[in-house]
């Protein structure tokens, strides 16, 4: 049960464009639904979380210290978790929109995470992937997950608990950036709207 650690194997294809926000915090609803409620970085989920989607943020992939004009641009923009957030402190990292984290990054059995390539032991290093508790976590996780897929759970209700969308999941058709949407088609297609359709499946 490692699919739920496994990267990306495309670069990110943003389905979101919002413009024109004062503050990069503004841009969290859509960076929510953008990265389906997953840190960039070590792909924890807000569900993981007792305190939900407060314990992420809005992180940079041009870091504010060395590109002040891009701060509040919604396409520098990452969904992280906090603690992700905060190691990799002004460092840059790949931007997922370019680079598949797939190519870069793996998860092995033992909950660990390796790279065959310079750029993924960079992000790594940078991020602390493979720091002591978060990898005793992740251990944690597929062992708990494992044991989930061989026994019965009629309801979804386990899975939903470990696998599910947030209950809170943004209503993004509520939102009105100032300087305007640039992928409107984006927000028919938001998790949020998938609900309301009854297209969105139990887990994920």
């Amino acid at each position: 049960m490692t699919d739920v650690f496994q990267y990306p194997l495309q670069p990110l294809v943003r389905k979101h464009g919002p413009q024109g926000y004062r503050t990069y915090e503004s841009y969290k609803p859509w960076l929510r639904d953008e990265f389906s409620f997953r840190c960039n970085y070590c792909l924890c989920r807000e569900r993981w979380f007792p305190d939900g989607e407060a314990s992420f943020s809005a992180d940079h992939v041009r870091p504010q210290s060395l590109d002040p004009d891009l701060v509040n641009v919604y396409e520098n923009l990452l969904y992280a978790c906090c603690q992700c957030n905060s190691v990799r402190g002004t460092d840059e990292v790949p931007d997922p929109s370019v680079h598949a984290y797939g190519e870069l990054l793996k998860i092995q059995q033992d909950g660990t995470l390796t790279a065959e390539s310079e750029q993924g032991r960079n992000v790594i290093a940078i991020c602390r992937l493979n720091r002591p508790k978060l990898v005793t976590f992740r251990l944690g996780m597929i062992e708990a997950l494992s044991v989930l897929a061989g026994r019965e759970d009629p309801d979804g209700r386990i899975a939903g608990h470990y696998l599910g969308f947030p209950d809170s999941l943004p209503n993004l058709s509520r939102l009105k950036p100032p300087g305007g949407n640039t992928k409107p088609d984006g927000v028919a297609t938001s998790f949020f709207a998938r609900r309301q359709h009854g297209q969105l499946p139990p887990t994920y």
